[in-house]
């Protein structure tokens, strides 16, 4: 019954932290060193009360959307938004990665060269050996892979292997994906935030190393992990990543189960589960009614695809 007692007393701290999150930014503004804010930084993003503040923030936005349908509307198509920038913005580092791959090959193989030397004006940009810019290749690599998957899995890029899910109807299939995200999704990028925050901490700053079960934080500088080794060195910049595509895909789950949760509750309008960005505004949703969506096929006579929620 403590056990209990002690979850349900966190589950209502959860709101009222939240609700009153704008003085502990302001508490933390103000603590006297840097330490002491470092301190309680590094320690936040995986505490419980953190867990508690984004759980209660998930609630109220199902619960607001329930009675409000605008209000869902705009929550899915800011969420879908924001991760269809990030994923487009990454887009870029595949063609900054076949540049630079060009350039290697052309210098090592051609020129016969050891390193790549880019100084316009006289001003260094770019004096590296060719074996760290080959492993600088990999950095690309998990950018793209961290900030271009939840655009993906809006998109429905993601290789799916079912047995049952294909051959349900739509309602079922919106239940399916209402629940897996409430049951898997979800829970699944919070543990690898929870994992991944202590490991990304302790590569960037130097400090009492961190693990998930730790209470308390000492934090003494920054230090930037890296290998010794001639290739790419910034170990860091890897963990940082894996933290950075737990965020985006807890963002990306958010917004998916409230995306079903508006198909479930809008039964009259055809709201796709994915849809292609380039069918309309990034996050746009299509809200024509079922009946009206199936004149128009009767019909034939629109030009612009339809709009994808």
């Amino acid at each position: 019954m403590e056990a209990l007692g002690t979850l349900l007393l966190n589950f209502l701290m959860g709101f009222v932290n939240l609700l009153i999150l704008p003085w502990h930014i302001y508490k933390w503004a103000t603590l006297d060193t840097l330490k002491l804010k470092m301190n309680a930084l590094t320690y936040i993003g995986m505490s419980h009360e953190f867990f508690f503040v984004v759980l209660a923030l998930v609630i109220i936005l199902i619960a607001v959307g329930i009675f409000r349908r605008s209000f869902l509307y705009r929550t899915v198509r800011g969420l879908e938004l924001f991760n269809g920038k990030m994923g487009q913005y990454a887009a870029w580092f595949a063609l900054l990665m076949t540049i630079q791959q060009v350039a290697i090959i052309a210098v090592g193989q051609i020129f016969r060269g050891n390193e790549i030397v880019f100084s316009p004006l006289g001003i260094s940009i770019i004096n590296e050996e060719l074996q760290w810019l080959s492993g600088q290749l990999k950095f690309y690599n998990s950018i793209l892979i961290a900030m271009a998957s939840a655009y993906t899995f809006i998109e429905g890029g993601h290789v799916r292997v079912d047995l049952v899910y294909a051959s349900c109807k739509t309602r079922t299939k919106q239940w399916i994906d209402f629940l897996g995200t409430l049951f898997f999704f979800i829970p699944s990028t919070l543990l690898l935030w929870w994992f991944a925050w202590p490991i990304a901490m302790n590569s960037m700053f130097a400090q009492k190393p961190m693990n998930i079960w730790t209470d308390s934080t000492r934090w003494r500088n920054f230090r930037f992990e890296t290998s010794g080794t001639a290739e790419f060195s910034w170990v860091w910049s890897f963990k940082v990543m894996v933290l950075v595509f737990a965020g985006l895909m807890f963002i990306c789950a958010v917004g998916f189960l409230l995306r079903n949760l508006l198909a479930l509750l809008e039964k009259d309008k055809d709201i796709q589960t994915h849809y292609s960005f380039e069918d309309g505004p990034a996050g746009g949703m299509g809200m024509a009614s079922a009946n009206a969506q199936q004149q128009g096929d009767k019909d034939h006579d629109a030009d612009a695809p339809p709009h994808p929620l």
